[in-house]
């Protein structure tokens, strides 16, 4: 809970944005998704990373504010936040809120509070004015109403499901929603059915000005020429430590020892860094991270050293064909293209992971075409969101 904040502003509906359009304002609401956002300075071009909270309240279903990371980092689908001294902006033909150095965030009920407790008892425990207790009630008695619909319609779902899955629930035990997986307090393995809707990538970990996050969709996926680099890397492949010199404070992070290994010995070659995905199902959506292993399986069983491999033989052979670019044809279909015939031969032994790794990637991010996958998850409350409280332990696809 944060301190005590002055209020720039009144306690409005989202419904009434409009009408305080370059001012500043307070908002109660129920919290629907928490997306990651990449935006780049103005002044020097460096990339930042912001989040975007879509809220909604009694009055509007969907509206989107704009955090800093510390105001944000500790948010989770399905809290009823206080969001004070918001700035209501035009953006992209739309409103949003954009906090400012003058904005707090106060949770005052998590997702957990409101499936445990009555509504009365969570509204009487909160020290408020009578406005802010009014506006507190009709959005709880809101979120609680939305819930309930999810439920009944989950319920549905599942009362017309095949005989199969049935099964399949019954051999790898209990499968919770996304909103029964956030309050979990006990270090547990939870499955569940969602949808992969993005992934985010974090670049050179090398110092705090140089730290770059990537957030990939579908229809975003070919602006990203590098994301090889921003996935690959060189570390364990047994417990999956990157070999990075030094973390955001100047201190070795690679662990002398391997705990995968029974003589504590790390088996260097490139593995996939730790990176999140967003993963949705009708009731929310939530961020979980993905070591190497669990990478492997998410690709398909594709490693990282075959993709780093293909990748850097096709690079090479880009640079061999510019150097080449001024040969004419007939020297091209003689003892001249000796080399580039060569090397065609050479690519058609192996398959181009490279090219395959992509594919796979967009047809994980496909969601709308996609059932939804079976995914074994990690909790360990004791982490922060960040550092794997939700950590992705294997994935298998549904099929009928």
């Amino acid at each position: 809970m944060a301190g005590f904040v002055s209020w720039y502003g009144p306690l409005i509906d989202l419904s009434a944005a409009a009408g305080h359009l370059g001012g500043f304002v307070q908002l109660l609401a129920s919290v629907r998704r928490v997306l990651p956002q990449q935006g780049q300075s103005a002044t020097d071009g460096r990339a930042f990373q912001k989040i975007m909270l879509e809220v909604a309240d009694d009055t509007r279903s969907s509206f989107c504010v704009s955090l800093w990371p510390k105001h944000g980092s500790s948010v989770l689908a399905g809290d009823v936040l206080l969001l004070q001294n918001i700035k209501i902006v035009e953006f992209r033909n739309g409103l949003e809120g954009r906090a400012s150095q003058i904005s707090a965030v106060q949770v005052f009920l998590n997702s957990k509070d409101l499936k445990e407790r009555g509504i009365d008892e969570l509204i009487d425990n909160c020290k408020v004015g009578d406005n802010t207790r009014s506006k507190l009630r009709r959005v709880v008695e809101w979120a609680w109403m939305q819930h309930n619909k999810c439920a009944l319609a989950e319920n549905c779902h599942k009362a017309t499901l095949k005989n199969w899955k049935d099964r399949k629930e019954k051999e790898l035990g209990e499968f919770l929603s996304i909103s029964e997986l956030l309050p979990q307090s006990k270090l547990c393995n939870i499955g569940i059915y969602a949808f992969v809707c993005k992934m985010v990538l974090t670049g050179s970990l090398t110092s705090d000005s140089n730290r770059k996050f990537s957030v990939i969709e579908r229809f975003s996926l070919k602006e990203h020429n590098d994301i090889v680099r921003d996935l690959v890397t060189t570390g364990c492949t047994l417990c999956g430590s990157p070999l990075y010199p030094k973390n955001l404070h100047g201190e070795s992070t690679y662990p002398i020892d391997c705990p995968k290994s029974p003589k504590y010995l790390h088996a260097i070659g490139q593995i996939y860094k730790p990176f999140m995905i967003y993963v949705r199902d009708q009731s929310g959506q939530v961020p979980v991270l993905v070591r190497n292993k669990a990478a492997e399986i998410l690709f398909a069983n594709i490693m990282a050293d075959d993709v780093s491999e293909c990748y850097k033989n096709r690079h090479f052979m880009l640079l061999d064909t510019s150097d080449c670019g001024n040969l004419n044809t007939s020297g091209m279909l003689d003892g001249t293209g000796e080399t580039g015939i060569t090397k065609r031969k050479r690519t058609k032994e192996k398959p181009d992971w490279h090219l395959i790794w992509l594919i796979v990637i967009k047809c994980l991010l496909n969601q709308h075409k996609n059932s939804p996958f079976c995914l074994q998850i990690s909790v360990n409350p004791e982490k922060s969101v960040e550092d794997g409280r939700f950590e992705l332990v294997s994935l298998t696809m549904t099929i009928p």
